[in-house]
């Protein structure tokens, strides 16, 4: 879970960690750094950060294991950019604020659970 806003992180990192190994980055460079070191399975990542846009975040994430999911997580205001990102690599997205029941489906989707 990648995002710049601590309660967002943690909010997905409580949902998800009774069911799957939650590593959180609360930036762009720190996810880049947690996926080559724990090579995770899926990214869940939001589109604005300060540090490293998400898209920025993608691309890197993409030349060092294409097959490796992103789920972007975006305000609504960035919908255009998110379908942008699709074009760019990104398994799917979701809108801010998220359903979780949408998000569990998204993730179990990309999962191929």
């Amino acid at each position: 879970m990648v995002d710049d806003e601590p309660d967002i992180v943690d909010i997905v990192k409580e949902h998800f960690e009774a069911t799957y190994e939650v590593h959180t980055a609360l930036g762009g460079r720190r996810a880049i750094k947690l996926v080559r070191t724990e090579r995770p399975d899926l990214v869940l990542l939001d589109l604005r950060m300060p540090d490293l846009s998400g898209v920025d975040v993608l691309k890197t994430v993409h030349r060092m294991d294409p097959k490796l999911p992103v789920i972007i997580i975006t305000a609504n205001e960035d919908a255009d950019v998110a379908a942008g990102a699709i074009a760019q690599g990104a398994f799917s997205y979701t809108q801010k604020p998220f359903d979780f029941a949408s998000l569990d489906h998204l993730v179990a989707i990309a999962l191929g659970k």
